[in-house]
């Protein structure tokens, strides 16, 4: 959907798609070092804004640019989507950052403030291809305890692929804002040094 929110963070901030971001998009999510475990996209920017022009309708998805604060450099995206106000639950995803970026920790932190004390959620879950181990231990060490396997529950190409399901909620959150906060002020001092 359109939306107006932004979430400033110690060295980085999320702020809306627009579709002056479509060829961005395309170059990352087309580069093989990282859309291993990405569903297919488009792979022309024509593409990508018909896909953002559908985003743009949906009542229940939030899409972001995770962006440097200091000189706005475009460093991935993420998103919240299938948010359900009503049960107070959404998933984030659509989470993919360039290959030298120091984001990851400060945009998961963003997006689950985002989702918390934004959007007023209960309750947060990720879902990462069981293989994609460098993302799953991620998310093993940010503090996160409900953690389950969804068997088959991907498909890419022409294979199924089992997902970690990590989940966060309003009596979680503070643990887990604990350690990625602090986790983002100490990798904020490097990416704000230079």
């Amino acid at each position: 959907m359109r939306h107006n929110l932004f979430m400033e963070g110690y060295a980085f901030r999320l702020r809306p798609i627009t579709d002056n971001d479509a060829a961005f998009v395309v170059e990352l999510r087309n580069n093989p070092e990282m859309n291993r475990y990405l569903h297919a996209s488009a792979n022309r920017v024509e593409d990508q804004l018909a896909w953002l022009a559908r985003y743009y309708e949906s009542k229940d998805s939030y899409y972001f640019v995770v962006e440097r604060c200091v000189n706005g450099m475009r460093e991935g995206t993420i998103g919240l989507y299938d948010v359900d106000v009503a049960t107070g639950t959404g998933e984030w995803g659509r989470w993919i950052l360039g290959l030298n970026s120091l984001a990851a920790v400060e945009s998961a932190y963003l997006i689950y403030r985002t989702a918390f004390e934004r959007l007023g959620l209960t309750s947060v879950y990720c879902r990462t291809v069981f293989d994609n181990e460098k993302v799953v231990s991620f998310h093993d060490s940010c503090g996160i305890a409900g953690r389950r396997v969804l068997p088959q529950h991907f498909e890419l190409g022409e294979c199924r692929h089992d997902a970690v399901e990590h989940s966060v909620d309003l009596a979680s959150w503070p643990a887990v804002k604990m350690r990625l906060g602090k986790l983002a002020q100490l990798i904020a001092r490097r990416v704000n040094r230079g």
